[in-house]
């Protein structure tokens, strides 16, 4: 009797621990998650109308986002990112200064706000996902956009203060993405990665256009 209340007791309690290894589906149904992100874009070359062309070097940026897990499988999340990349240009004269050619450089930063959906395929630990989303970016460069302009404000403990600056180009555009990745979940935490295409709608002569990014999620699920 002994020996069997024994080996029962051996049976319930390696079916426990692979019960407790094993991914169970729906674990992260009805949790939430914070991460952060890490982002690599990479650089594009682009041609326009006239002759001009421009490029951008490989850019790196850091994110972060706030999701719910609505069950195993389906996920949303709103997610802030800030990034930045290096540029050179060569602009083509045209009428009078024609087979003329200005370069430049600088640097374009960008910030954004998404509103994203992910689909995990698995209920496991261990799951491929895809996602999409949209919202808004900033972009922000050093191109001059006007001649110098004289600017004056009033510091408390300085008193008035004048100086010159160069307005330049920045906008705010409508920008969508897709990507797909791999998850894992382990204990309350949790790594992704994935490659996204963002897309961006810049308007004009250019109208749509993309980067593609890289991107790792390090993140804690909680309830």
């Amino acid at each position: 009797m002994m020996k069997r209340y024994l080996a029962m007791l051996v049976l319930l309690a390696g079916s426990a621990s692979a019960a407790a290894q094993a991914p169970t589906a729906g674990h992260r149904a009805g949790t939430y998650e914070f991460y952060l992100s890490p982002i690599f874009t990479q650089g594009k070359s682009a041609s326009f109308e006239g002759g001009t062309t421009a490029r951008t070097d490989d850019g790196y940026g850091f994110g972060f986002g706030f999701a719910k897990n609505f069950n195993a499988h389906w996920n949303g999340a709103v997610e802030f990112a800030w990034g930045e990349s290096y540029y050179r240009s060569t602009m083509q004269g045209t009428g009078p200064n024609a087979g003329q050619t200005i370069n430049s450089s600088g640097n374009i930063a960008t910030s954004q706000i998404r509103f994203a959906g992910t689909w995990n395929m698995l209920a496991s630990n261990l799951t491929p996902f895809l996602t999409a989303g949209a919202g808004w970016t900033h972009i922000y460069t050093d191109l001059p956009s006007g001649p110098p302009q004289n600017s004056c404000w009033y510091y408390p403990w300085w008193g008035p203060v004048c100086t010159t600056y160069i307005p330049t180009q920045n906008t705010t555009k409508f920008s969508y993405n897709l990507g797909a990745g791999v998850r894992y979940d382990f204990g309350p935490y949790l790594v992704r990665g994935l490659v996204n295409a963002q897309r961006v709608d810049v308007g004009g002569a250019e109208g749509k256009d993309y980067w593609a990014q890289w991107r790792l999620d390090f993140g804690m699920r909680f309830r």
